[in-house]
């Protein structure tokens, strides 16, 4: 059911467990809706039999109440939380907080299918509530509202406003918290604690389609509705809303066996990252990071490039600066000699215009006016497409006098401008950068971060917008293989595994399956020698392993290969259910990689895309992501390979044809997309993949259906 507008809108509230007693949490739950300017009647209610809580009249049960109020915010001990919702929602009420953390989960879930049918949305339980300034609705006991509402930040401007959605109470304030230290622009915070039946999504969703967010920081330990991810993540692409997630925690994929090398190589956050990538989310690893992040998307203009120049007034500095965003993947790019010509004119003899730009300390004199025309002239230039300045902030009123030239600069000059100090700043030089719509980051990793998150969204929304399609033959249709029934359970044989690939235009080498070496030469004679043996067994995932494989296998040789085959087999695995052997066509050796497909139990269908035959795990360069998969974002995955080089012709050696690799890829993602619920695992391995123009072959492929697969509909 979609979230309640009223919960986050509401006319009037109750607060259910009240307290005159601000050391309960009653008491500051109504301490804070009652203190921060809600326009709306507040109503106090506790069966005590009190006159008034707080100055406000209060009320013994919602029967007394001279309204039904939209929301009610609920901290009573957990037995009475369900019954009370239940009789809430059936007077009518839009919304209801629930703090309590003691709540029967099933005697919550009857509660909250009530509510659901009434139209009603429950927060919680065990939540820390939310925090709407604007609105003044404060739904919280957190004491760090209770800060701001007595001491109300000064606002300060910016491109984009941030809002915090956090599973967890206690890390949503405390974001909330230190985005307030850092003179952040913030919309709201919003904590959903046990999720009974608003999650995080609902939150997030509201605030992208209402336009009330530009900047969105979300704290997850996983996702209720994994699968609704994708929708709501397009959306905020669309409408270029960031999402900075932190993740932690671990997500199973689920109890199968891993037969197959995609499976193994599937990490438990595998499924997440495949999605954020996939839809530019940006994921952080520690707070530092993630207000980094949120300080220069709510800021400034996303990066087109990775270029930046430097300027600071300490070459030490400096080199540190360069030093630390190098390491983060930014160019610190030289020069021109025009551009330094052009920076000298500002700057005294013994300064040097490379990059880092050492103005020294005299560009900040005079309010800092050669400063400021070194900066406006990088950031006009072209040949860098982001600024790090950084200069002592010690001095109060170093800004307040740059503050008059500056904030005009900033708004025309088109680039991010960061501002850093290797001299502890002052509070106040940090306050006027905000007043600005500028901020100064607290470290030279900070700043890194800040760049980060500017270039990697920068770049997502530039392939989003230049995104063309592919020149693929257009998708076959699903296979009849995929209906219910239609497949064997567990690894496929032979024959149904060909039926399947062949149906999705998948390239493999000539083959047959036979029963006996007499029928293998046969076959071998009319495909040409050299050829391939391999053992054909649903009991034998990895064939080489049993020595169940004969690799350049001539007309000479076939007999006795066969034969040895056969004997390795019977003594790896006595009791394998052996369906013969399969004759296929030796290829001529070339580029070794793993395409594959695991099935994430919370996400679906995955594809993997890595470097194979016998290393695939030992080298486990590997990367994934989810169906279906374009032209355009195949090449991708290939870029995203820590040696990708070598496929592009590294070292002298021939490109490999990379638009024929893509397009098994994205075959791979069609098979995948459509076999959702079907099939668990399927690795093609080795892929060997030709020069350029020369094309891809998938030598082996294993499939394997879903457990009970056959009992289920698609």
């Amino acid at each position: 059911m979609p979230l309640n507008p009223k919960l986050l809108a509401p006319g009037s509230i109750a607060v259910v467990g009240a307290s005159e007693a601000l050391g309960k949490t009653g008491g500051k739950i109504l301490h804070c809706a009652k203190s921060a300017g809600f326009a709306g009647p507040i109503y106090p209610v506790n069966p005590g039999g009190h006159a008034s809580l707080q100055g406000l009249k209060a009320y013994a049960t919602l029967d007394d109440l001279p309204e039904v109020p939209d929301l009610l915010l609920i901290s009573i001990p957990g037995a009475g939380v369900p019954a009370l919702i239940e009789d809430a929602a059936r007077r009518g009420c839009a919304g209801a907080v629930v703090f309590s953390s003691d709540v029967v989960p099933a005697d919550m879930a009857r509660a909250v299918d009530v509510a659901r049918r009434a139209g009603m949305s429950v927060l919680g339980p065990n939540t820390e509530g939310l925090y709407v300034p604007q609105a003044g609705l404060a739904a919280t006991f957190a004491h760090v509202v209770e800060e701001c509402i007595a001491h109300p930040p000064p606002a300060f401007p910016s491109r984009r406003r941030v809002a915090v959605v956090s599973q967890s109470g206690g890390i949503g304030f405390a974001l909330f918290g230190r985005a307030l230290a850092a003179h952040l622009d913030l919309r709201s915070v919003v904590t959903t604690g046990n999720e009974a039946d608003l999650e995080v999504l609902d939150f997030v969703e509201r605030l992208v389609e209402q336009g009330d967010a530009g900047v969105i920081l979300l704290f997850i330990e996983g996702l209720k509705d994994a699968r609704r991810f994708a929708t709501v993540a397009q959306r905020a692409a669309e409408r270029q809303v960031p999402i900075v997630v932190m993740k932690v925690g671990r997500s199973e994929a689920g109890q199968r066996a891993a037969i197959s090398h995609t499976a193994h190589l599937a990490g438990a956050d595998t499924a997440y990252d495949a999605a954020f990538e996939r839809h530019g989310v940006l994921r952080v690893f520690d707070v530092e990071e993630m207000l980094a992040a949120a300080a220069a998307l709510s800021l400034m203009p996303f990066m087109t490039g990775h270029r930046v120049a430097v300027v600071t007034t300490s070459g030490g500095a400096g080199g540190w600066a360069a030093d630390l965003l190098s390491a983060q993947g930014l160019e610190i790019p030289a020069l021109s000699a025009g551009l330094q010509q052009a920076l000298m004119v500002h700057l005294p003899a013994y300064a040097s215009a490379g990059n880092p730009v050492d103005t020294t300390v005299a560009a900040t004199e005079q309010k800092g006016r050669a400063m400021l025309a070194v900066i406006e002239a990088l950031a006009t230039s072209g040949e860098v497409d982001a600024v790090l300045l950084n200069m002592g902030l010690s001095a109060q009123g170093r800004i307040d006098g740059m503050a008059p030239a500056m904030q005009p600069l900033l708004a025309r000059c088109g680039v991010p401008v960061l501002f850093h100090s290797h001299i502890t700043p002052s509070a106040q030089n940090l306050q006027a950068l905000a007043a600005i719509g500028a901020h100064g980051f607290p470290s030279f990793r900070a700043c890194a971060s800040g760049l980060d998150a500017l270039r990697r969204y920068g770049r997502f929304q530039q392939q989003r917008a230049t995104a063309q399609p592919g020149t693929l033959c257009p998708p076959p249709g699903r296979s009849p293989l995929l209906e219910p029934g239609a497949l064997a359970d567990g690894v496929l044989g032979e024959a149904q595994t060909r039926e399947l690939v062949s149906h999705y235009r998948i390239p493999m080498p000539p083959s047959a399956l036979v029963q006996d070496a007499k029928a293998a030469m046969a076959a071998a004679q009319g495909m040409g020698f050299p050829v391939v043996l391999k053992i054909q067994s649903p009991d034998i995932a990895h064939k080489t392993e049993a020595g169940g494989v004969e690799l350049h296998v001539g007309e000479d040789t076939l007999h006795a290969a066969y034969e040895r085959l056969m004997r390795n087999v019977r003594q790896h695995a006595p009791h394998a259910r052996l369906e013969g052997v399969q004759v296929q066509k030796m290829m001529p050796p070339g580029h070794e990689m793993v395409v594959g497909v695991v099935n994430d139990a919370d996400f679906g269908p995955l594809v993997m895309l890595g470097f194979g035959g016998i290393y695939v795990e030992v080298l486990k360069d590997v990367v994934f992501a989810p169906p279906p998969i374009a032209h355009a974002g195949a090449l991708r995955m290939v870029d995203r390979l820590k040696a990708s080089a070598i496929l592009k012709g590294a070292r002298g050696r021939p490109p490999a044809d990379l638009d024929a690799l893509a397009g098994f890829i994205v075959a791979v993602s069609q098979l995948a997309a459509d076999a959702d619920g079907v099939i668990d695992q399927i690795d093609f391995n080795p892929v060997l993949v030709y020069p350029k123009g020369q094309g891809v072959v998938a030598v082996d492929a294993l499939v394997a259906t879903r457990p009970n697969a056959l009992q289920e509909t698609h």
